[in-house]
């Protein structure tokens, strides 16, 4: 397994996986992209919007994408802090695609993680994208372990 932990984060993740880090105005972004098409995604929100507004405002972002999105709210979303989450179906290239989104705030950011792919890959990685996800530590979470 391989370790981040920057940017106030620390999560772990497969070793052939790959890394990669964008930033932008307001917000830092960590893409896990597996062997195959699906990917994990954590968008730290500087600007600490509610996460039911980050929630909302990325489920709107595929709803302007994708021309039919179906929109499940009733999602268990992260442990800890203020949290919102919801899953979203679309079909793209006659494939249905599935998204996981869930949102926490935390005294530095708001943290979105996003995870994405084709059913049938699910299969094989949302167990994997679940443990990254439950490996994940904030800002002082990061001194206990």
């Amino acid at each position: 397994m391989n370790v981040f932990c920057d940017d106030g984060v620390r999560f772990e993740y497969p070793d052939d996986w790959s890394l990669a880090r964008e930033t932008g105005a307001g917000r830092i972004t960590l893409h896990l992209q597996t062997p195959g098409a699906a990917f994990w995604c954590l968008t730290l929100l500087t600007d600490c919007p509610s996460a039911a507004e980050a929630i909302e405002a990325a489920a709107a972002a595929y709803q302007a994408e994708y021309p039919q999105v179906d929109v499940y709210r009733d999602v268990a979303p992260l442990e800890g802090g203020p949290a919102a989450g919801c899953n979203l179906d679309f079909v793209y290239v006659d494939l249905v695609s599935s998204v996981s989104l869930r949102a926490e705030e935390t005294n530095e950011f708001t943290a979105l993680v996003l995870y994405q792919g084709e059913d049938r890959e699910l299969e094989e990685y949302r167990p994997q994208f679940e443990a990254v996800t439950a490996s994940l530590r904030y800002g002082g979470e990061l001194a206990e372990g």
